[in-house]
């Protein structure tokens, strides 16, 4: 089995690598933005390791107007053709 195969099992959609390492870089807990969205920390965790249910497009909008940050960059998979 690849590692490609092993890394995705479990996986409902990609995880957002990008977001998860800019709430590391600023040191924003992911409880705090569980919060923003109403959500416990395990289901925003699941949401963003994409082994749970995708964000919301609300959720998504709330994050981004909480924290200042654009859609575009961290939840907008551009290599979506």
């Amino acid at each position: 089995m690849s590692k490609y195969i092993k890394v995705c099992e479990g996986r409902r959609h990609k995880p957002y690598l990008k977001f998860k390492a800019f709430l590391v870089e600023k040191g924003i807990p992911q409880v705090e933005v569980a919060k923003i969205v109403g959500k416990s920390k395990t289901a925003l965790n699941q949401n963003l390791n994409g082994t749970g249910g995708d964000l919301s497009l609300p959720d998504v909008r709330k994050i981004c107007h909480a924290l200042k940050i654009s859609a575009d960059e961290f939840f907008i998979d551009q290599n979506v053709s």
